[in-house]
């Protein structure tokens, strides 16, 4: 995996970006409008954001083109999600925490939680839909 070049690692806001992109684009490019919309910030913000992230091997970009992950992107993308969607379904059909907290709360957990923990929460999920 290429590193970031002023961090050596991926951050939460690129992970951010990367998990957008997998939510739209259903196997197909989008546009940087679209990722604008969907984050409520600026083209421009997106547009730099896009540079970078190709530059680290994360997307491919086409100038005033679509904007596609790489296999890297996209495997990175696919953790963060299931990360999230793990944390909302846990501390809300779990914890029984409101479900828009729990979609807040889950979308900032998720940038720090470890794999094993992640991997615990599964487990932990399985067994309990496997009562029922």
């Amino acid at each position: 995996m290429k590193q970031n070049s002023h961090t050596g690692k991926i951050t939460p806001s690129k992970e951010d970006y990367l998990k957008v992109i997998l939510e739209l684009s259903d196997n197909e490019g989008i546009r940087s409008t679209d990722i604008a919309n969907a984050l409520g910030i600026s083209k421009a913000s997106v547009s730099c954001m896009m540079g970078v992230l190709k530059d680290e091997g994360y997307v491919t970009k086409q100038k005033y083109g679509t904007v596609t992950l790489t296999e890297n992107g996209r495997n990175i993308a696919a953790n963060v999600k299931r990360r999230y969607e793990l944390l909302k379904t846990f501390l809300h059909n779990v914890l029984g925490v409101e479900a828009t907290i729990a979609a807040g709360d889950a979308c900032r957990i998720e940038h720090l939680i470890s794999y094993e923990t992640t991997d615990k929460i599964d487990r932990q999920l399985g067994k309990l839909s496997e009562c029922k």
